[in-house]
């Protein structure tokens, strides 16, 4: 069966901050399909910011080489813990579209929730292996699913994951996602809605970070298979 990816990105930054410390990258994998990775480095502003450029081309340019996710995670992992002696942390997750082994592969260090929507209803999850960067032998939990319509991933960064708390009033991810129509939405409603809702729950102003990363299988497909990539990137004043 001929499968099409939708993947989005929506992304905001911190109230007061003109940089987010959040990166996302794609790339395309040496054995077919895609990668896309996200680092979440401690703190948020421009030094933020660096850290997580660094992290993420290490990531991304280890996949380019064919290197599996989990050895590039912890590669990414030497790379931090080595530069900053255990003093700063980062959340790395990377999703694959593998086409090699036709299998969907998440591989995480972090300790935001990860939804999974399928057929069989939605997963959370939730072994993340834990921050890279602060001990010495942090490893990645690596999880594989079969490629298959309406397979939707959705990634979120802790400022997803906590918003609302300054007000006693969390926002809850996976009770989020539980109650909306999966089927029905692109990937880019999936991560507008969500980003919307996390905006909410902290009033307009973000207290840290914000990305939202969706992607979804769906079945069919062009005879002739064009690829779009489209992005909107508001700048700075």
């Amino acid at each position: 069966m001929t499968l099409t990816i939708e993947l989005a990105i929506a992304k905001t930054h911190r109230a007061g901050s003109r940089e987010s410390g959040d990166t996302v990258e794609l790339v395309e994998r040496p054995g077919g399909g895609i990668s896309v990775v996200l680092v979440d480095a401690q703190g948020s502003g421009s030094a933020a910011k660096l850290l997580s450029l660094q992290i993420a081309g290490r990531v991304i340019g280890l996949l380019n080489e064919g290197v599996r996710d989990g050895a590039a995670a912890r590669a990414a992992h030497d790379f931090l813990y080595t530069l900053r002696g255990g003093r700063v942390s980062a959340e790395l997750d990377i999703v694959s579209v593998d086409l090699a082994s036709r299998t969907l592969v998440v591989t995480r260090n972090s300790e935001a929730p990860l939804v999974l929507v399928r057929d069989s209803g939605i997963e959370v999850v939730a072994s993340t292996g834990g921050r890279i960067g602060v001990y010495r032998h942090t490893r990645p939990s690596v999880t594989e699913w079969p490629l298959e319509p309406g397979l939707t991933a959705i990634l979120v960064s802790d400022g997803v994951a906590h918003a609302g708390r300054r007000w006693q009033q969390a926002f809850d991810v996976v009770a989020y996602a539980q109650q909306e129509a999966w089927p029905e939405r692109t990937a880019q409603e999936v991560a507008d809605g969500l980003l919307s809702a996390a905006l909410a729950a902290d009033r307009g102003n973000p207290q840290d970070d914000m990305t939202v990363v969706a992607l979804k299988l769906h079945g069919g497909g062009a005879v002739q298979p064009i690829r779009r990539l489209a992005l909107c990137f508001p700048l700075p004043e």
